[in-house]
């Protein structure tokens, strides 16, 4: 998928009115998963997003930690400020797209290091 793509299927996985809004979504949704230690993978899975996107997982401007879903969602919610219910549609929308965005051996890995109560956003049903 192309940065158009992803950003049309985050655009209606959300329900997001704006290309514009899809994006800054999408933005906010990476950096904080890119300021999350996921053993390397970050790197592996931002080469094969595309470019733009990809930056936002290895170059997010802290430091990575370990955190789960709880703490995810409310860096999340401060960053969109929105409301955590806002925060977690967010973090499906972006985070299942990104998974079909990449090679099926990637979105295995990419799911494989995202803690458990965090791998549930990265699937669309």
């Amino acid at each position: 998928m192309n940065t158009d793509d992803v950003t049309e299927l985050v655009r209606r996985r959300g329900d997001y009115a704006s290309e514009e809004e899809a994006r800054r979504v999408i933005t906010e949704v990476l950096t904080v998963l890119g300021s999350r230690d996921l053993g390397g993978e970050a790197a592996r899975l931002a080469a094969q997003l595309p470019s733009g996107f990809a930056e936002l997982l290895t170059d997010p401007g802290e430091d990575a930690g370990r955190f789960g879903e709880d703490e995810f969602i409310e860096r999340l919610r401060g960053r969109l400020d929105q409301t955590a219910a806002q925060a977690r549609d967010a973090a499906h929308a972006v985070l299942s797209s990104i998974a079909e965005a990449v090679s099926e051996g990637e979105r295995t890995d990419f799911m494989a290091a995202l803690p458990t109560d965090l791998s549930g956003y990265a699937r669309w049903n």
